[in-house]
Formats: C-alpha cells, sequence, structure tokens
C-alpha cells in the first residue's frame, strides 16, 4: 500500500471512529420528560350513624335503640381519586353478656348479607360519595335476658360498629372480592 492511499485508510478509520463516539455521546445524553398523568386512587370510607341520643338502658324493661348504620365511600375532590369498593361491617358489644341480650331491629336484608365469620356485607359496589343503604334501624334490649349482676353496667352498655373496604375491581361480585382479600392474608 502506498503512502497516500495509507493516510487516506488511516483518515477515514479516524472519522469513522470520531462519527461513532459523537453518536453513542448524543444517544446517551438524549432526554425527554413527561409528566406523570397516572394517579393512585384508594378508597376512604367511614361509618355513618344516626343516634339520635343515647336511651337509657333500665334493666326491668325492655329497650328500643335507635340506630341506623351505613358506610360511606368518601369523594377525594381534586386531591386524589376514590375508586369503587365493597364493604362489610361487624358490630361488637362493650359487655358480651349484655349483648346475649341484644337483638338487632330493621335488619336489611335486601343489601346486607350476614356471614358466618361475624360480617354484614353490602352486595352492591359502592362508588365514590355514595352511602350504603342503613343495615338497620336500631336495636332492642331484652331485660329478661339479662343477668343481675350486669344491671350496673348498663349505664356504660355500648354498640360498636367496625367497617372494611376492599377494591371492587377487577371482581364481579362483593365475594370474589373478599375471597381475594381474604387470601392476600
Amino acid at each position: 500500500m502506498t503512502g497516500r492511499k495509507k493516510r487516506i485508510t488511516a483518515l477515514a478509520a479516524a472519522m469513522g471512529i470520531l462519527v461513532t463516539v459523537q453518536g453513542i455521546a448524543a444517544y446517551q445524553s438524549a432526554f425527554d420528560a413527561a409528566e406523570n398523568i397516572i394517579r393512585a386512587g384508594s378508597n376512604t370510607t367511614e361509618i355513618g350513624e344516626e343516634f339520635p341520643s343515647p336511651t337509657p338502658i333500665v334493666p326491668d324493661k325492655n329497650t328500643d335503640i335507635t340506630k341506623k348504620i351505613w358506610v360511606t365511600n368518601r369523594e377525594q375532590g381534586a386531591e386524589g381519586m376514590s375508586v369503587d369498593c365493597f364493604v362489610r361491617v361487624s358490630l361488637e358489644y362493650s359487655n358480651s353478656d349484655i349483648g346475649r341480650a341484644v337483638t338487632m331491629k330493621g335488619l336489611n336484608t335486601t343489601d346486607w348479607v350476614y356471614s358466618d365469620d361475624g360480617f354484614f356485607y353490602y352486595k352492591n359496589v359502592l362508588k365514590e360519595g355514595e352511602s350504603t343503604r342503613p343495615l338497620c334501624t336500631g336495636f332492642m334490649v331484652e331485660a329478661g335476658k339479662i343477668e343481675k349482676t350486669y344491671w350496673e353496667e348498663l349505664k356504660d352498655f355500648q354498640i360498636q360498629v367496625y367497617e372494611e373496604s376492599v377494591e371492587a375491581k377487577p371482581y364481579e361480585s362483593y365475594q370474589a372480592a373478599w375471597a381475594a382479600y381474604e387470601k392476600q392474608g
């Protein structure tokens, strides 16, 4: 190879290397920014109760207690997005011995179903800003079922409401949603 051909080959190789290095540098320094418009949703539910005024429980008389119970899937507004959900409610009594004398009145069996796990399940999807139909209209405390040893504790007796919610999608029913939730444990 002559001197001239060697110089042309060396010049071509140098230009090739230069173009390759510039291409790699340009590729590695190129970027683009995009604002993420996807937001995570949440389900924020709360218990609602219509409990006009505490009815004193008299030891020797049946006591009728007005207490409507429902759950609301709160709206998140501009800050976030609420998701559709399924809800379940359980009831506990501050004294289980007195609790045996309590019966639920006006139980809504159209929209709610009781399960042997101790929860009442709302059958319908609860959308953002919506509330369930009331679980019940009140309670009856039957005096004849309360032992005299618990009469003093009647003044402090409480019916406690607990609720949970789970996202409705992608499930077709409340049973499927809660089964998946329980499986996750």
